[in-house]
């Protein structure tokens, strides 16, 4: 008996150093992602032509972080929380891998934004009412979106401020501290999900 449990621990040792390594594998693709589109966008004006872009970017990246904030606060259905942060953060993933694939060809990087958000959205639908490995991982993703977001808003707050565009700076910098709110409590409660978690699956 002892002989059994000890080998059953041994292998869920095993899957959860595997899992972990899953988990920062994605933090790692997920931060390059979002930090190489919220840069290319961040500094641009509203006379850009990429203006449009940079909304969209920002609209996608406030969602999942939103999203993932009210996940953490429960004050939300899990599975609806969970299928739009799922969807708007794999959504943005794959709009930056499709488009690094074809080489920046915007049509193949929609394409690969519309394929995120139904397999995310799906994804996310599905893993929002369990716990596990699938609900961290999306999780993670949404929360580095809060985070892009935050790092956006703030550099926006700062141009509006230096302009003297006191309630534009004021607007931006209220939603920055929302978003790095979000952020921070996004982070504890990824840590108490999977620790959670990992427990349950000793016991």
């Amino acid at each position: 008996m002892n002989q059994n449990r000890g080998h059953f621990l041994r292998l869920h040792h095993w899957r959860t150093f595997l899992r972990i390594i899953g988990l920062i594998a994605i933090a790692i693709f997920a931060f390059h992602a979002i930090s190489s589109l919220v840069f290319s966008v961040v500094d641009l004006a509203p006379s850009s032509p990429k203006w449009s872009l940079t909304l969209t970017l920002a609209g996608f990246l406030a969602l999942a972080g939103a999203a993932v904030g009210l996940q953490s606060l429960q004050v939300a259905p899990p599975r609806l929380t969970g299928l739009v942060s799922g969807a708007a953060s794999l959504g943005i993933l794959l709009f930056y891998s499709f488009g690094q694939l074809s080489d920046q060809n915007a049509i193949y990087a929609i394409v690969g934004a519309g394929v995120g958000l139904v397999l995310g959205g799906g994804l996310g639908y599905w893993s929002g009412g369990r716990r596990g490995f699938w609900q961290v991982a999306i999780a993670i993703a949404s929360t580095l979106c809060a985070y892009g977001i935050a790092y956006g808003l703030g550099t926006w707050a700062f141009a509006a401020l230096s302009t003297r565009h006191w309630p534009l700076s004021l607007l931006l910098g209220s939603l920055t501290g929302l978003y790095i709110w979000f952020t921070r409590r996004s982070l504890t409660w990824i840590y108490h999900r999977w620790a959670n978690w990992s427990g349950e699956r000793v016991n």
